[in-house]
C-alpha cells in the first residue's frame, strides 16, 4: 500500500514543510518554526525568491485555522533577496513573523526594506547572531531575538540579555534540549523556547505519574500483540470507569460522525472491531487520562504515530503497521509519563525489536521512527532521509492533519 503524493507536488519541485514549537516559560505554544525546501535533482534546497512567493501558501498550512486564531504565528524565515525587491508575500501580517539574518539586518543595503516591512505591520525576529559583541542599534525594529544555545555560552547570553533589557523584543532560547536547560534559560531571562526539549520528560514542572496509572496501558498493549477475543479488549476497558468514559465520549464526537449515539463500549467494539477498538482505546488512555498532557505533545505524539505507520506502508508493505504505530507512539513516552525512556519500558511488554527501535533507533522500525524525528525537526538532508524524503514529506502532511481531527476530537 503506497502513500498517494498530493496532486501538485511532482518529482521535480515538492514542497517540503515541517514546524516545531515554540513556547513560553509557562509550555504554552506560542507560535511555530517553521522549515521548508523544495527538491531540485532529489535534493533539498532553499527556494529562490520566485518560488518562494509562490509556494508561501503551501508552507503555511502546517499551521491551521484554529492554531491561527490562539496568536501562533508561523516564524519564517526571508532572504535578503527577498527583502531588497520588496516582493514579501501579500500574507496578512497576523500570519508570520518574518526571520531575518543578523548579517542582513546590519547592512545599510537591507534595513530600509526590513523597516518597511515592519511599517506593513510584520512583527520580526532577528537570528544568526555571531556572538555577544553584536550590534543591536536595530533592534527597536524587532519583535524578537533569537539566541541558540547550542552555540553560546551562559555567559554571553546572560550579557546580550541585559543589554536588550528595555526594549520590546522577547528572547528567544533555541535549541534547548531538556526542560532543565529550558529552566535555567528561563532564569537568565528568556521569554520564548524552542528545541527538542519539549519532547523530553518534565521532571521540573511536577513529579513522574505514577506506575499504576500503566496498568492499563499495558493491558492494551498486551490485546494489540495477540489474539485476544473482543470479549477480553471489552473487559479491560470496563475495568477502568473513567477510560470507558472518556473513550465513549470519543466516539461520540464529531471526528467519528457516526449516524447514531454510541452508548455501550460493547456497541462502540461492533462498530470498530477488536483492532479498531484497541487502537483508539490506547490512544485515549495514553493522552486523555486523569492527568492530561499538554495538547501539542499529543498533537506530536499521534502525528509520528501515524506518519510511522504510513511511511512504513510504503517502505515494506510486510511491516506490522500496528507496531509501527505504537512505536510512533510511544516515542514521546517518556515526555508523556515525565520519566526515562528506559524506565518505562521496564514497565511495558514491548517485543524486543520494538524496545530497540524506541532505545536506539536500530531495526526497520528504529529507522523508520529515526527518518520522521529527523523530518519533523526540519532536517531535511539528514541520512535516515536520503531514500524517504517523498515519502516522509506525504506521511508528515497526511499525519499531522490525521491528528488535528483525532485531538479536537478528544477535546
Amino acid at each position: 500500500m503506497a502513500i498517494q503524493l498530493p496532486r501538485d507536488m511532482t518529482d521535480e519541485s515538492p514542497v517540503l514543510v515541517s514546524r516545531q514549537p515554540v513556547l513560553d516559560g509557562r509550555d504554552r505554544v506560542v507560535g511555530y518554526r517553521v522549515s521548508y525546501s523544495v527538491l531540485s535533482g532529489g535534493f533539498p534546497v532553499v527556494p529562490d525568491t520566485d518560488e518562494s512567493l509562490t509556494i508561501v501558501e503551501d508552507i503555511l498550512s502546517v499551521i491551521d485555522e484554529d492554531e491561527q486564531v490562539l496568536g501562533n504565528k508561523a516564524h519564517l524565515a526571508f532572504s535578503r533577496e527577498m527583502l531588497l525587491r520588496g516582493e514579501i508575500p501579500e500574507i496578512h501580517p497576523d500570519r508570520v513573523l518574518l526571520r531575518v539574518r543578523y548579517e542582513d539586518a546590519i547592512s545599510d543595503r537591507v534595513m530600509p526594506a526590513i523597516r518597511e516591512a515592519a511599517g506593513r505591520g510584520f512583527e520580526l525576529e532577528l537570528d544568526g547572531l555571531p556572538g555577544p559583541d553584536v550590534n543591536l542599534r536595530m533592534l527597536d525594529t524587532f519583535s524578537a531575538v533569537d539566541i541558540d544555545l547550542s552555540r553560546w555560552n551562559v555567559d554571553d547570553a546572560a550579557g546580550l540579555l541585559t543589554r536588550m533589557q528595555g526594549v520590546k523584543a522577547h528572547g528567544l532560547a533555541s535549541g534547548v534540549n531538556n526542560h532543565n536547560e529550558r529552566e535555567a534559560a528561563r532564569k537568565l531571562g528568556f521569554q520564548w523556547f524552542a528545541g527538542p526539549f519539549f519532547a523530553t520528560p518534565n521532571m521540573v514542572g511536577g513529579a513522574p505519574i505514577p506506575m499504576g496509572d500503566l496498568h492499563t496501558i499495558v493491558e492494551l498493549y498486551k490485546m494489540q500483540r495477540s489474539d485476544a477475543s473482543l470479549e477480553e479488549l471489552i473487559a479491560v476497558i470496563e475495568q477502568e470507569v473513567g477510560l470507558g468514559v472518556r473513550l465513549l465520549k470519543y466516539m461520540n464526537s464529531a471526528y467519528f460522525g457516526f449516524s447514531g449515539r454510541v452508548r455501550s463500549i460493547t456497541q462502540a467494539a461492533t462498530m470498530l472491531g477488536t483492532r479498531g477498538l484497541s487502537r483508539w482505546a490506547l490512544i485515549v488512555a495514553s493522552l486523555s487520562g486523569s492527568k492530561p498532557i499538554p495538547r501539542e505533545l499529543a498533537l506530536m505524539t499521534l502525528t509520528r504515530a501515524r506518519a510511522c505507520e504510513l511511511v512504513g506502508l510504503d517502505h515494506d508493505a510486510q511491516l506490522d503497521s500496528d507496531e509501527l504505530f505504537t512505536v510512533g507512539m510511544l516515542s514521546t513516552c517518556d515526555a508523556v509519563f515525565r520519566m526515562p525512556m528506559k524506565q518505562v519500558i521496564q514497565e511495558l511488554p514491548l517485543a524486543e525489536q520494538v524496545s530497540d527501535a524506541l532505545l536506539y533507533r536500530i531495526g526497520p522500525a528504529g529507522e523508520i521512527l529515526q527518518s520522521v524525528i529527523s523530518y519533523e525537526s526540519g532536517e531535511f538532508l539528514a541520512p535516515t532521509l536520503r531514500s524517504s524524503l517523498l515519502t516522509n514529506s506525504a506521511a508528515y502532511r497526511e499525519a499531522l492533519d490525521w491528528a488535528r481531527r483525532a485531538i479536537y476530537g478528544m477535546a
